[in-house]
């Protein structure tokens, strides 16, 4: 029997890792949560290099407390990320997130 986590069926326009050396925090219904990486590589496959949460966004609480956390411990995170919508424009939404 094989076991496989879903991230690893799912299709991601970005998985990128690296530190967090950036938050931005708007009112937090319009990408108001907004993550860099150090280096500023871009995060799914377009021009942009930080990726967002909203606050509605499921589980919202939840990222939010370990972006920050690995930020203050200075640890990798690794982001998979999809464009808002598909076009090349698309802002990067953080969908998963793994801390090494």
């Amino acid at each position: 029997m094989v076991f496989l986590s879903t991230h690893s069926f799912a299709v991601w326009d970005g998985n990128v890792s690296g530190l967090v050396s950036q938050i931005e925090v708007t009112d937090g219904t319009n990408y108001g949560f907004r993550v860099y990486l150090s280096g500023s590589p871009k995060l799914c496959e377009n021009d942009h290099s930080w990726a967002y949460l909203n606050n509605s966004d499921s589980n919202y609480n939840t990222y939010v407390a370990v972006l920050l956390a690995a930020k203050a411990a200075k640890q990798t995170v690794r982001l998979y990320t999809n464009r808002k919508d598909q076009s090349a424009t698309g802002f990067c939404h953080i969908r998963f997130i793994v801390v090494n």
